[in-house]
């Protein structure tokens, strides 16, 4: 095993950079923005979370976030490793980089991050003009859904899962798509991405809106539900139990902006009902 591993190192270091890369990307979000940018010709390696699009049905897979395969993906000859700093293992990447490949961090954490990693990922993939329509689009839209945080602004509790209750923190870009839409985390302050929590916090947080994230977005949701057996919750009262498919959400690229959208309204529509 380690004799083979030394030959597929010397294969990578021996290749010379490529003046059409071949790309390999570690992250879902990362292969959405490669699609986007109309250059998936360019990938030859993908992980897989299995929400990939149907036209990357072909490319061979690198593994998951826990089964990523050294081996495979040095079999691929790799010039071009996209990964994402807070995802994949770090020292995987360094080791790559040891061997003569370069590895692109990303990790984007606020909604202006967005314009700067598809300029850098559109030089890095050669399709510069792309990245920059893209970009501009990008900004210009989220100019225009962008709301000031006042004294009216609803407080928010975005709940991810059920038994037990995870729900966000602002340390991550949910959180700052709340901001954006005018609205407060209850939770904001929790020092970590995806806090678990207990049900009387929330009672105590005694939230004006409570979202629920699911792939499932019929009515009515059992998460939900379970919030109506405390009528004292303000939420209950004025009928905000929401639910929204967050999968856009927790995949950053220009593309979120629909789902980004779809959050504010109910926002706008929460504070309307104060």
């Amino acid at each position: 095993m380690r004799r083979a591993w030394l030959a597929a190192s010397l294969l990578v270091l021996s290749l010379p950079l490529s003046a059409s890369p071949r790309v390999i990307s570690l992250a879902p979000f990362l292969t959405d923005m490669v699609v986007q940018l109309h250059a998936e010709h360019r990938l030859v390696g993908v992980l897989d979370d299995g929400l990939l699009p149907a036209t990357l049905d072909a490319l061979p897979r690198v593994g998951g976030y826990q089964t990523l395969s050294r081996e495979r993906l040095l079999s691929l000859n790799p010039d071009l490793v996209l990964a994402w700093t807070s995802g994949n293992p770090p020292e995987l990447l360094s080791q790559l980089e040891t061997w003569g490949i370069q590895v692109a961090r990303f990790d984007p954490q606020k909604l202006e991050d967005m314009g700067e990693l598809t300029e850098r990922l559109g030089q890095l993939l050669q399709a510069e003009a792309r990245a920059d329509e893209l970009a501009a689009h990008y900004q210009a839209r989220l100019a225009a859904l962008q709301r000031p945080l006042t004294d009216s602004a609803p407080r928010v509790f975005i709940q991810l899962w059920d038994d037990p209750i995870f729900t966000i923190s602002d340390q991550q870009m949910l959180g700052d798509v709340l901001r954006h839409c005018g609205a407060r985390n209850v939770f904001a302050d929790l020092g970590i991405l995806a806090p678990q929590i207990g049900r009387e916090h929330v009672i105590a947080a005694d939230p004006d809106l409570i979202i629920v994230f699911d792939d499932v977005t019929a009515q009515p949701h059992p998460w939900l539900e379970a919030w109506r057996q405390f009528p004292q919750l303000r939420a209950v009262q004025h009928n905000q139990l929401k639910v929204v498919d967050g999968d856009s959400l927790v995949r950053p690229s220009p593309r979120m902006l629909d789902a980004v959208e779809a959050l504010c309204d109910l926002v706008w529509m929460a504070v309307e009902q104060k």
